[in-house]
């Protein structure tokens, strides 16, 4: 299954698509750089409706990235593998924006990294 944007469950074209990975990535780079805040710009509404839209995004873009990259995202003590700790770590600034907004501040990396996958807590 392709998980690509739609505009309530309506699929999007080639344009739109590209419009939203395009500002997605700007949002993620903006992270990385070091925003402390969720980037927000007017022509963001278009693309994801509003801040929860985006919040929604971010939360794909990492489920997908633990999908892709990591094999098994539990020890066999249940705790967070060291695959995903890693991957965690690398992108803290998305995992950051992603719990400021989600509430599960105050988590390790680790523990917020399993919040946003599928069947976690937030």
């Amino acid at each position: 299954m392709i998980d690509r944007p739609s505009t309530r469950g309506v699929p999007v074209g080639w344009h739109e698509t590209h419009r939203y990975y395009a500002a997605l990535g700007a949002v993620v780079a903006e992270l990385d750089d070091g925003v402390d805040t969720l980037p927000w710009r007017e022509e963001y509404a278009e693309i994801f409706g509003d801040r929860a839209g985006l919040l929604l995004a971010l939360r794909r873009r990492w489920r997908l990235l633990v999908e892709a990259q990591v094999e098994r995202p539990l020890d066999y003590g249940h705790r967070p593998s060291a695959e995903l700790r890693e991957l965690a770590m690398r992108h803290r600034k998305m995992l950051a924006a992603i719990d400021d907004l989600d509430g599960t501040a105050g988590l390790t990396p680790g523990e917020k990294a399993l919040c946003v996958l599928p069947g976690g807590a937030a």
